[in-house]
């Protein structure tokens, strides 16, 4: 039985939930845990996690406001395959959607990242966007936009939302990896390894299009838990 660390406030009515976690298993980047509380069950992507002071961060959904400090909870995990660095000197480009966009931004604090690349489908995600720093070759015009943590920690980002946001790519996530890999060399494709990261549709959707187009393909889909 662990318990509920803080509960605090995101964009979009998200939380910033931080759990009490003890044991010795390694947490990283990609992986998941199932979140049992009193009336709700959740299987989330871990956005950060402090061995030292015992805890994992998670972003939930708004009805997890209001379970506050103290609240005793079940977390099962963790499940998936962590997120590791490009090897062989291929540079690393995460995909994902909006399910697995807290993993890629705590990849971000761990790993080298070259590009992320998108897709959300709310109108107020948990990650608030911006005008991207960073020139992201084949991107179409007033295609700009990129997540703020992403930014802050140096990784260019672009979003895809399939109404027209302004900045956003309009269309899904394989419309936005197609704007990409048109404006990438062969030899640039194949000095890529992706990363594909979210829900079990979307890692098998992309995993296809990918297919012989990229150096690396690796899945990472949320877990049966």
């Amino acid at each position: 039985m662990s318990r509920i660390l803080g509960n605090t406030g995101l964009p979009g009515d998200h939380r910033l939930l931080r759990i009490q976690a003890t044991g010795d298993a390694a947490i990283g980047p990609g992986h998941w845990f199932r979140l049992a509380l009193p009336d709700l069950e959740l299987t989330l992507p871990v956005l950060d996690h402090s061995p030292a002071e015992g805890w994992v961060a998670f972003c939930a959904p708004p009805q997890a406001g209001s379970h506050g400090r103290g609240t005793a909870c079940t977390l099962v995990g963790p499940r998936g395959a962590p997120l590791h660095p490009a090897a062989g000197g291929r540079r690393l480009v995460l995909l994902t959607d909006e399910t697995g966009l807290p993993a890629v931004t705590f990849a971000a604090t761990q790993l080298a990242i070259h590009l992320v690349l998108a897709a959300v489908d709310s109108d107020a995600t948990a990650f608030r966007l911006r005008p991207s720093r960073f020139l992201v070759t084949g991107m179409g015009p007033g295609v700009i936009a990129g997540v703020g943590v992403l930014e802050e920690a140096g990784v260019a980002s672009r979003i895809a939302h399939p109404e027209p946001l302004p900045g956003c790519r309009e269309g899904g996530l394989t419309a936005l990896v197609d704007d990409w890999l048109a404006g990438q060399s062969a030899r640039e494709r194949w000095d890529t390894a992706v990363a594909v990261v979210g829900e079990a549709h979307t890692v098998e959707i992309i995993q296809q299009q990918l297919r012989g187009r990229v150096g690396e393909i690796h899945p990472h889909p949320r877990p049966g838990l």
